[in-house]
């Protein structure tokens, strides 16, 4: 009867513990249940980016990385290169060469402004060039090559939207070396921008942003252009300065930083377990293996192309290159002038690569394990690589095992840095390179390919030379191509280097970052940016309303 009388008390005990609880709003879950979050989200246009501190922002002595790309943001060129590296029109409207090629005219567009509502004529055109060509002069600029072809500018007498640029030869006078900023005399004062290397200028450019605040060591901020008659950006830039560029990860997982770009291979292995998304895109740095022809056995195109079957790109690009690299069928960059890429023409294959080494006739003729040419010459393949490059040397070392399944006899040299791998290649005591190139947006290859450019590896090819040098004749888009598809074809063939991968980049996303569709390119990280915008989550707690008074708890 107690028992009863107590289960029935514990039974009343809880519904007026109900009672009270609802009379009072507070709505709880009785089953150990708190109050539910929600997740809501507030919108910013200030997209936060990082910046390791620069030298200047003036764009035609500048050698920093950072100036480079936050240049394609303040300045315009008269010519741009798309996401194939196609020649598209910036401030130049159009053009015409002389007939003998010896010169062109440019057209300017005539509602084209600077961020300080100045006009942007032929004269601004000309001080920009006179001034990269002055600088070149002194090696203090990047943009040597882009000028070291151009004689003299002028602007047309009748027309200030109109400029003449005359060459020294008719071996280099493609539009694609038109791709530096262009800048304002009225910035820098008459023929003084070659010289000016101060941390502290502040730019002004034609281009869809404009510098609004600007300390050297610890921010940039670019707002729209008002002047800029294209799409104005309604976002705002701001570039923290950071000591060093590592130190945008710690900052992109808690959104401090909104999108930070790192190089580095290994950079996966820094941003796993935390809450940054990865954006890979291709770069301008090739990894080849490179055959030196004044070797007899290396001028067979059947070994090199055995070599070249032994190759695991696949696994080398795993092992050696942290799965950052894309296979591509030639040294010239995937999908160059919308040219599909067709990957690895020589895919590991080692019963290929036999076939290609019996009929060179190279045999076993001893039978001592190891093949010989007809006079009995024992075949021994020397690898060359700079050892203080892990990913090369890891890369040398696997290819080097290939090789040896071959039965040929091979051995690594290991270059003790950068120099001295440059000094051995130069000297040509090798068979066969593991290295890589760095090579410029305009993708003149003629330093590579072509005979009387002293490429390091000795090739020579009269075809290739005459459409290496038509590639830069002036000629039309449309030519490009047919050249561009006929070059590759015979390099295919020939092989005088064997791609093992494209390296790619790494765009890292904060959670915060919306609207980017990841267009990154080498040369303008922050394409299509003028569209990005981020999202911060807020965690708002349910409000409570006391039932009685109709108010909030807060108020009470």
């Amino acid at each position: 009867m107690v028992k009863k009388v107590l289960i029935i008390s514990f039974a009343i005990m809880i519904c007026i513990g109900i009672i009270v609880y609802s009379q009072h709003g507070q709505v709880y879950n009785l089953l150990n249940k708190s109050d539910k979050e929600k997740v809501v989200y507030t919108e910013s246009q200030t997209v936060k980016l990082p910046m390791e501190k620069v030298r200047t922002l003036n764009p035609i002595t500048s050698k920093d990385s950072d100036t480079y790309q936050i240049s394609k943001l303040i300045f315009e060129s008269l010519f741009n290169l798309d996401e194939n590296l196609s020649l598209t029109n910036g401030l130049a409207s159009n053009y015409n060469y002389a007939a003998d090629k010896m010169s062109v005219t440019i057209e300017i567009k005539t509602d084209s402004y600077f961020s300080n509502g100045s006009n942007v004529t032929g004269e601004d055109v000309k001080y920009s060039i006179d001034n990269y060509i002055a600088a070149a002069a002194s090696n203090n600029t990047i943009y040597s090559s882009y000028v070291s072809n151009i004689k003299s500018v002028s602007v047309e007498k009748n027309d200030k939207y109109s400029v003449v640029v005359k060459f020294k030869d008719k071996s280099d006078v493609s539009m694609e070396n038109f791709v530096f900023p262009i800048v304002s005399e009225r910035n820098f004062g008459k023929y003084s921008a070659a010289k000016v290397t101060s941390s502290e200028f502040i730019p002004i450019g034609s281009g869809a942003y404009a510098i609004e605040k600007y300390n050297d060591i610890s921010e940039l901020k670019l707002v729209a252009n008002e002047n800029y008659t294209g799409v104005k950006p309604k976002n705002t830039l701001c570039f923290t300065v950071l000591p060093e560029r590592d130190d945008v990860i710690p900052l992109l997982e808690v959104n401090n930083i909104s999108l930070g770009c790192l190089e580095e291979l290994s950079r996966d292995t820094l941003v796993s377990d935390k809450k940054i998304t990865t954006s890979n895109f291709v770069s301008n740095e090739v990894e080849v293996v490179g055959y030196n022809f004044s070797r007899e056995a290396m001028a067979n195109k059947k070994v090199r192309k055995a070599i070249a079957y032994a190759i695991d790109t696949k696994s080398l690009n795993e092992s050696a290159y942290y799965k950052n690299g894309i296979a591509c069928d030639t040294i010239y960059f995937p999908g160059y002038l919308g040219i599909k890429n067709t990957g690895d023409h020589y895919k590991y294959n080692l019963e290929k690569a036999t076939k290609l080494l019996t009929s060179a006739n190279y045999l076993d003729r001893d039978e001592n394990g190891y093949v010989e040419d007809k006079n009995e010459n024992e075949l021994t393949v020397d690898i060359l690589v700079n050892g203080a490059d892990q990913s090369r040397k890891i890369a040398a070392e696997a290819i080097k095992a290939s090789i040896d399944k071959l039965s040929i006899s091979s051995r690594i040299t290991y270059a003790t840095d950068l120099a001295d791998f440059n000094s051995k290649l130069h000297s040509k005591n090798y068979d066969i390179f593991v290295g890589g190139m760095k090579i410029n947006e305009t993708y003149d290859l003629r330093s590579l390919l072509h005979s009387n450019y002293n490429n390091a590896i000795g090739y020579s090819n009269e075809k290739v030379d005459k459409l290496l040098d038509k590639l830069k004749s002036g000629i039309t888009q449309e030519q490009k191509v047919e050249n561009i598809k006929a070059i590759k074809d015979i390099i295919i063939d020939e092989l005088p280097y064997y791609c093992i991968l494209y390296k790619t980049y790494g765009a890292l996303n904060a959670e915060c970052l919306n609207g980017n569709n990841n267009s990154y390119m080498f040369n303008n990280v922050y394409n299509d940016c003028e569209s990005w915008y981020c999202k911060y989550p807020v965690s708002e707690t349910s409000v409570i309303v006391d039932s009685n008074t109709n108010k909030t708890l807060e108020d009470e």
